[in-house]
């Protein structure tokens, strides 16, 4: 998020030179495509973790031996919280994050 406002304010501080200008236009974009994949990976995991969580709510455990009840007990409490991707711990990377950012810029 640093760095493409550093180059959206180069890029604006460049206007009258159309080389420059567009250099900086082409690298912010290309961050923001940079951004993109790595926020929609993020999701990725988020989703199929959720998924997990909910495939372990979904089993019939009333069917299984009391080992692998103790087993899916465990496993539901791992995966009450799905995995998540954060940047330096301040901020979760989702699709909503990359929303959000975009919309800024």
């Amino acid at each position: 998020m640093l760095i493409i406002s550093m180059t959206g304010v180069t890029a604006v501080t460049n206007v009258d030179n159309p080389e420059e200008f567009l250099r900086q236009i082409t690298f912010s974009c290309a961050l923001l495509v940079h951004l993109f994949f790595e926020s929609f990976q993020a999701q990725r995991l988020i989703d199929h973790s959720t998924y997990i969580h909910t495939s372990l709510m979904n089993v019939t455990w009333y069917q299984t031996s009391s080992r692998t009840r103790k087993i899916l007990i465990f496993m539901l409490m791992k995966t009450q919280e799905p995995c998540v991707l954060t940047a330096g711990k301040m901020f979760v990377i989702s699709m909503d994050t990359f929303s959000a950012v975009s919309h800024i810029t």
